[in-house]
């Protein structure tokens, strides 16, 4: 089967490396120049997708991509008091794996290395524009007019991705939500914190953990009007440090020390939800992680996600099927346990808005809410890839 998968990022790269277990050849086109051109600053693997890596032999990949292990959270209001807390000591025990802090860039460049050292085939600087479907199969086209013919088309390009645009025109398009998110790490001198620390500031949500007197940090920045797609392109990093320690001004003190400390953010990235779609796949194209259900930041589940994605396709693909069979009984497999997070995380992310009477609300409130989300992060992290003998051939292998 000749498959082509359109992204070469968290998800495509985890899927090449799937696909290779499967003894299937993919051609991976990623529109980037180089596997080391991703963006973004860190994220948070949760106990599941550490496990799904596993089940495709890159449970190394986290120690290799130097991430650090971190359980649970601590929620903070403005003035600077726990108002609720979200235990994660006892999650090795309970789903045999931790959360991961990573570094995206790392975390991406180690699946790129492990999917072309297991035999998959990339080509960087291939924009698609175009898929022109016939009896045969499908004629892909790029910006260059290089063109591949292939059986099965797999969009793993996130939530602006072509592949779906292409092949759903009038699918539902993604929607600001009113905060741009940003980030980094700095050095500080505060003591490493076991669990994630949350406030709720008085202008906008701050979140930190630090470890080895390294902070990883991030902000919500408010904001009702939504930005061009390249605004932010070239981050005046002064000018932008100066506004967020100006929205931080009134807040605790660990989140004005680590602000003082750091004198850039590595970018600033809108928000946007994904509204529900009807379909991922037709017969011969099929959609996987934020391309198919982009997850809000705040469930610490979009790369999991995008990971289990890959693992469960690859296992449809590798069983013989033809791909419309493939990608039917990925989607059955998949739909419900995705969009079920991806409205959790908008319920998280409207608890994020600040007035005062609504953090009066929301600090009498946080505790019951954060009760129901242990209860939604235990269905979540317990989660394991179904595990079947469909992978018999190893990395490097290709299936006759």
């Amino acid at each position: 089967m000749r498959i082509l998968v359109v992204g070469g990022g968290i998800a495509g790269s985890t899927l090449a490396v799937a696909l290779r277990h499967a003894g299937l050849d993919p051609l991976v086109a990623e529109a980037r120049h180089s596997r080391d051109a991703l963006g973004g600053a860190f994220l948070t693997l949760a106990p599941n997708g550490v496990n799904a890596l596993r089940a495709i032999g890159l449970g190394d990949v986290p120690s290799a991509a130097d991430g650090f292990e971190v359980s649970g959270l601590d929620m903070h209001n403005a003035r600077g008091r726990r108002i609720a807390e979200l235990a994660g000591e006892h999650d090795l025990d309970r789903y045999g794996a931790r959360g991961v802090v990573l570094r995206r860039a790392r975390l991406h460049a180690e699946l790129t290395r492990r999917a072309q050292a297991a035999g998959a085939r990339y080509r960087f600087g291939a924009r698609l524009v175009d898929l022109r479907h016939h009896a045969a199969g499908v004629t892909a086209v790029f910006a260059d007019d290089e063109t591949v013919e292939v059986d099965a088309v797999i969009g793993a390009d996130g939530i602006w991705s072509t592949v779906r645009r292409l092949t759903w025109p009038d699918a539902p398009r993604p929607r600001y939500t009113g905060i741009v998110d940003c980030g980094g790490w700095t050095t500080v001198d505060l003591p490493d914190t076991s669990r994630q620390q949350m406030y709720f500031g008085h202008r906008a949500f701050f979140g930190y953990v630090v470890r080895d007197s390294l902070a990883y940090w991030f902000t919500n920045v408010p904001r009702r009007d939504e930005p061009e797609r390249t605004e932010f392109d070239n981050l005046d990093h002064q000018d932008w440090m100066t506004r967020i320690r100006e929205l931080h001004a009134e807040d605790p003190a660990p989140v004005r020390a680590v602000l003082g400390a750091a004198n850039r953010s590595l970018g600033a990235w809108p928000l946007y939800d994904l509204p529900d779609l009807p379909t991922w796949h037709t017969s011969t194209v099929c959609l996987v992680g934020d391309a198919a259900h982009a997850v809000s930041p705040s469930t610490g589940q979009g790369a999991s996600l995008a990971i289990e994605d890959a693992v469960v396709l690859a296992r449809h693909l590798g069983e013989g099927h033809r791909p419309e069979t493939a990608f039917a009984g990925f989607v059955a497999e998949r739909k419900t346990r995705a969009e079920k997070i991806v409205r959790f995380g908008r319920q998280i992310g409207d608890r994020k808005a600040s007035s005062a009477a609504g953090n009066l609300f929301r600090d009498l409130t946080l505790g019951f809410f954060l009760r129901m989300g242990a209860k939604a992060a235990r269905e979540q992290y317990a989660y394991r890839v179904p595990q079947r003998p469909e992978f018999p051939y190893g990395p490097g292998a290709t299936r006759a």
